[in-house]
C-alpha cells in the first residue's frame, strides 16, 4: 500500500539494514497491506490528515492537462486532491489492497464515474501501465514497502515521460517519538541517502530533497526527473 529491502512488518522500517526500532505487530501490519477489519480501521487513520497529501500535490504541480500516477494510494486522499487539480487530465492510482481500493473509489466516486480517476490492485514491482504513460507520479508513505527499492524505482522511471516528475515522500525518524506514533519507525538520514542514490541509480535525475514538519511528524520528499 501506502508501500531495498523493507520491511512489511509496519509502519515506516528500513530500507537496507533493520530499522531503528522494530514495529509492534497488529494493526501496524495493515499499513502495508490493509485487509479486513483492521485494514479499514487503518484506512480511516491514513485518512484522517492530509497535510502531506496537500503539500505532495502542492510540489507536483500539476497542470489541468495531466496524467498523473500515485503508487500505494492508500484510502485515495491524494486522489481526490490530484483529480480536483487536473479536470482535463487523467489520474492513474494503484496500489495491492482491495480494502484500500473501495475506500478510494468511494471517495472520488464522482471522478471516477467521469472516468477521470482510474483505481487499480498492483504492485510497485510491476506496474501495469506502458512505458511513458505520465507526466507526474507520486508515492506518498509507500516506500516503506518496496522490496528491492531499486526494482520499484526502476518501475517508476519507465512508466514517466521525458522530462515526467516523481515525488516520493515519507516520514523521517524521531527518536523522541513515542513507542505507538509512526515516527518511532521512521527513515534514518542513511535510509534516505540510499533512497536518493537509488532514484539516480534507477536513471532519474535532478534528484533534490525537501523536508517539512506537519504536526508531530517531519515528511521528507525527493523530487526526481525522467
Amino acid at each position: 500500500m501506502r508501500d531495498g529491502s523493507i520491511s512489511t512488518a509496519g509502519a515506516p522500517p528500513p530500507v537496507g539494514q533493520a530499522g531503528p526500532a522494530a514495529a509492534p505487530p497488529g494493526l501496524f501490519a495493515q499499513f502495508g497491506r490493509p485487509t479486513g477489519p483492521l485494514g479499514r480501521v487503518a484506512g480511516w487513520l491514513m485518512a484522517r490528515t492530509d497535510a502531506d497529501d496537500r503539500w505532495v500535490v502542492d510540489l507536483l504541480d500539476v497542470r489541468p492537462d495531466d496524467r498523473v500516477l500515485e503508487i500505494g494510494y492508500g484510502p485515495g486522499v491524494a486522489i481526490a486532491l490530484l483529480a480536483a487539480r487536473a479536470p482535463a487530465g487523467l489520474v492513474v492510482g494503484v496500489d495491492p489492497s482491495d480494502v484500500m481500493a473501495r475506500q478510494a473509489r468511494q471517495r472520488s466516486r464522482g471522478a471516477v464515474r467521469a472516468g477521470r480517476v482510474r483505481l487499480c490492485q498492483g504492485d510497485a514491482l510491476a506496474l501495469p501501465f506502458g512505458d511513458a504513460r505520465f507526466t507526474k507520479a507520486c508515492a506518498i508513505h509507500a516506500v516503506y514497502f518496496w522490496r528491492p527499492l531499486e526494482a520499484a524505482l526502476r518501475e517508476a522511471h519507465r512508466v514517466l515521460a521525458p522530462d515526467g516528475l516523481f515525488v516520493l515522500a515519507g516520514r523521517t525518524y524521531r527518536p523522541d517519538a513515542g513507542r505507538f506514533s509512526p515516527s518511532r519507525y521512521g527513515l534514518t538520514d542513511a535510509q534516505l541517502a540510499e533512497i536518493a542514490a537509488g532514484l539516480e541509480l534507477a536513471g532519474f535525475r535532478s534528484v533534490a530533497s525537501e523536508r517539512r514538519d506537519l504536526g508531530r511528524e517531519t515528511i521528507a520528499a525527493f523530487l526526481a526527473r525522467r
